[in-house]
C-alpha cells in the first residue's frame, strides 16, 4: 500500500487558510481593516512570529495589502472580475466556488 507521510500543518499555514475561508465566505470583506497584530494573535491563540508569517503570505498572495501606519486590510480581489489571488483560493478551495456563485 502507497502510504504517504503524514506532516503536521505548521501554525502560519493554519492562520492562512483560516483567513482565507473568512474572506472566500465574505466574513472578511475587501478593504476591511484586520484587528492590531498584538489582539489578533491573541484570538486566534498563535504566537506573533507565527502570525507575522501567514501575514506575509497572505500578502504576497495578494489577499492582504499593508498601509503604512494605518494595519492591515484585505485586498479588493474582487477588483478584476478574477484576480490570481482569487483563482489561486478557488483552486485549493473547491467549496469556495459554489459559495462565490450564490
Amino acid at each position: 500500500m502507497p502510504f504517504q507521510k503524514i506532516h503536521a500543518e505548521k501554525l502560519s499555514q493554519a492562520v492562512v487558510h483560516q483567513i482565507e475561508q473568512l474572506i472566500l465566505r465574505g466574513i472578511l470583506n475587501p478593504g476591511e481593516r484586520l484587528p492590531a497584530e498584538r489582539d489578533l494573535a491573541e484570538q486566534l491563540a498563535v504566537s506573533r512570529p507565527s502570525l507575522r508569517t501567514a501575514i506575509s503570505d497572505l500578502q504576497d498572495s495578494g489577499l492582504l495589502v499593508s498601509r503604512a501606519g494605518a494595519g492591515i486590510f484585505v485586498a479588493d480581489v474582487l477588483g478584476n472580475a478574477f484576480s490570481p489571488a482569487l483563482v489561486r483560493l478557488f483552486e485549493s478551495h473547491d467549496e469556495a466556488v459554489f459559495d462565490y456563485i450564490r
